[in-house]
This record gives C-alpha cells, sequence and structure tokens, in this order.
C-alpha cells in the first residue's frame, strides 16, 4: 500500500466509508447514543419507582365474602377505627402467630390445587340466562395497609399452595373469632380524640 493510500484512510477517520463512498458515524458515536439510552431508562424507572411511593398504601383481595367484610367494617366501628387499620392488625397477628408456629395452616387437595375451604367445592354451573353473582369474586379494599403486608401475605399463600384472597379471609375469620372469643385484645390509642391501633403512623401517607 502507498503513501497516497495511508493518506486516504486517514482523512475517513474516525468515519467508515461504505460501497457507495457515503460515509457513516463510527461506533463510538453508537455507543454514546446506547449509553444516553441507558441513562434515560434509569432516570424513567426512578421516576416510577417515586410515584409508587406517594400513592395510598391499599390491601385488595379478592374472595373475601361480604359477610366477613361487613364483620370487618362493624369490629372497626364499633372500636373506632378505620377498616383498614382493622385489617392491618388482623392481618399482621396472623401472620405472627403463624411465624411462630402457634397457628398452622393446612391446605387441604382438591382438583385443580390446595386451597384453605375445600368443603365449599366448586360451585354448581348455573342456568342459562342466569346472571353470574358478582359477589363472590369482587375485589375487597382496605385502605392503610402497608405494602409490606400485602407481600408478606402474598408470600405466605405461595408457600402453602392457596390464593392470596384465601390466605387473607383466613387470617381475617381467624383473627375476629379470636377477638369474640377474647382471645385477642384490641385496644386502640386515643389520640387527638381518635382512635387508632398504629399511632405512630399518623400523618403518612
Amino acid at each position: 500500500m502507498d503513501n497516497r493510500d495511508e493518506k486516504i484512510i486517514e482523512e475517513r477517520s474516525p468515519e467508515l466509508s461504505d460501497g457507495d463512498g457515503k460515509t457513516a458515524p463510527n461506533l463510538g458515536d453508537r455507543h454514546d447514543l446506547a449509553q444516553e439510552a441507558d441513562e434515560d431508562e434509569d432516570v424513567l424507572k426512578e421516576q416510577n419507582s417515586e410515584e409508587k411511593t406517594t400513592k395510598p398504601n391499599i390491601a385488595t383481595f379478592r374472595g373475601i365474602p361480604k359477610k366477613l367484610h361487613d364483620a370487618i367494617m362493624q369490629t372497626a366501628s364499633d372500636l373506632g377505627v378505620s377498616p383498614g387499620e382493622l385489617a392491618r392488625y388482623l392481618l399482621e397477628v396472623g401472620l405472627t402467630r403463624i411465624e411462630a408456629g402457634e397457628d398452622v395452616v393446612e391446605p387441604k387437595f382438591v382438583p385443580g390445587g390446595f386451597t384453605l375451604y375445600p368443603d365449599e367445592g366448586p360451585k354448581q354451573p348455573r342456568r342459562k340466562g342466569r346472571k353470574k353473582s358478582k359477589t363472590l369474586q369482587q375485589p375487597r379494599s382496605y385502605y392503610g395497609v402497608p405494602r409490606e403486608v400485602v407481600k408478606t401475605v402474598l408470600e405466605k399463600s405461595r408457600n402453602i399452595g392457596v390464593t392470596q384472597g384465601e390466605m387473607a379471609r383466613y387470617l381475617f375469620e381467624r383473627g375476629l373469632e379470636r377477638y369474640r372469643k377474647g382471645e385477642l385484645v384490641i385496644e386502640p390509642e386515643p389520640i387527638q380524640q381518635i382512635a387508632t391501633l398504629y399511632p405512630g403512623d399518623l400523618g403518612k401517607v
């Protein structure tokens, strides 16, 4: 290769030439664009994370019977606390008892998987033209239940092979049953004339 060829190569660097004599950006430019895209994605993830932390804590479960939901609402009213606080308390106490081995959860195998309510079994096929009941699987929401508690309920349900809704229902039912028998004492603390089970959380979202 003579000196003239070397000069041509130097003039075309850092750009690369294609077969038509046109030039294209070098790989360094592509690397910079990819790096900027990655940085933008990281910023977007941070923004989404910040938005999630500003949302109120809401626990939503399916499979909570209306009668049980109404009992939570009424008991919370009798205690002078919010239904969400009572729901949180029952979940936390129940999870603690299971973790300590004080309560043993034993799901039963049925066709299709495991369940905590084998006696209920599959519902009979509804008659033609009859509307399906929406109350059975209607989601029930409870405000003020931390995400960590909801996550723990989900993890526990997966460990024993049942749905999250069944796990929450079990904890609610056992908690209310123990409360009615006097085995579970619930004593809200009055704060500024407001009864609450979590005085340290007042003012938090």
